[in-house]
């Protein structure tokens, strides 16, 4: 506060000026944010320039494909590659069985998958834990360690070359379960217990109260299901070996072996027929597939 002698002088004591922020701060982040982006520009072209560059070569005709050095536009755009894709193989029976073989495990997984996460959240069994462990042990199993017994044993049953051998093997997801059962552990009991005393029955529970409020958790891992049984090459490979089962993925292969070097731009339409459908899922998706990979992580 002033004196009294300094307010009768009439000079008073002025605050000390606030300090100016430097400018070296801002322009330090500005350069953060402007290499940020560059780089994130950078990934994107990497990670997106194959696809552009196939969609492109597959719009151009034979001559102009193989052309060196190559060329990024095609000088005249040949729309009907797509068409002579479809009368050089059965595309469509691919494409018909890619989808059948994708929604129906897709289905069963997510319905197997929800009961089961319901179960080892929900139900007091003995050797709950236990079960639980020996699934999440398995995950570490690779394929190729079973993939002899579980061929001799389609083959026992009779499902090579079928639909039931594409589906069934496919529907049990051990993924899929601990996924469902991290959501329901934060799930909360209350809204279970207030429909126990109303009388509701345990699948009664699950099915009026629990599977409604878990449907972007089933949104979630039905999209990462599809991507998966669609791109599963190697497992429809070891089942299917006629054309009348084969897969987008499968036929891509058959188409490869049966065209020349010389309609690489066949090739390239081919392949833009097999990614299209993964393409728009995972752009339309993408929010629910970064969910849907955190959901895993969730107590």
């Amino acid at each position: 506060m002033a004196t009294a002698l300094e307010l009768r002088s009439g000079r008073l004591r002025r605050p000390p000026a606030a300090p100016v922020r430097p400018r070296r701060g801002r322009r330090e982040r500005r350069v953060v944010v402007v290499a940020r982006h560059v780089v994130l520009i950078i990934a994107t072209a990497l990670f997106f320039g194959p696809f552009v560059w196939m969609i492109l070569t597959s719009l151009k005709s034979s001559s102009s494909a193989l052309v060196y050095p190559p060329t990024l536009l095609p000088h005249h755009w040949h729309f009907g590659n797509y068409l002579d894709v479809f009368r050089a193989a059965p595309f469509g029976t691919f494409y018909l069985n890619s989808i059948i073989q994708a929604v129906a495990s897709t289905i069963g997984q997510v319905v197997t998958s929800a009961l089961a996460g319901y179960a080892f959240a929900r139900l007091r069994f003995p050797g709950r834990q236990l079960i639980f462990f020996i699934l999440l042990g398995a995950l570490l199993v690779p394929f190729q360690v079973v993939f002899v017994p579980l061929v001799h044993l389609l083959a026992a049953l009779h499902w090579l070359n079928s639909y039931e051998g594409l589906i069934i093997p496919n529907i049990p997801s051990i993924f899929g379960a601990f996924l469902f059962r991290q959501f329901f552990m934060s799930f909360p009991a209350e809204l279970e217990d207030a429909a126990a005393v109303d009388g509701a029955g345990i699948l009664r529970r699950f099915i009026s109260v629990v599977a409604p409020l878990s449907r972007g958790t089933a949104g979630a891992f039905a999209i990462l299901a599809f991507i998966y049984n669609w791109n599963n090459f190697f497992y429809q490979f070891i089942i299917v070996n006629t054309n009348r089962y084969m897969t987008v993925q499968l036929g891509l292969v058959l188409f490869q072996s049966q065209q020349t070097a010389s309609e690489f731009n066949l090739l390239m339409a081919a392949s833009t027929i097999a990614v299209i459908p993964v393409l728009i899922v995972f752009l339309v998706f993408q929010r629910q597939i970064v969910r849907g990979i955190m959901l895993g992580g969730l107590k």
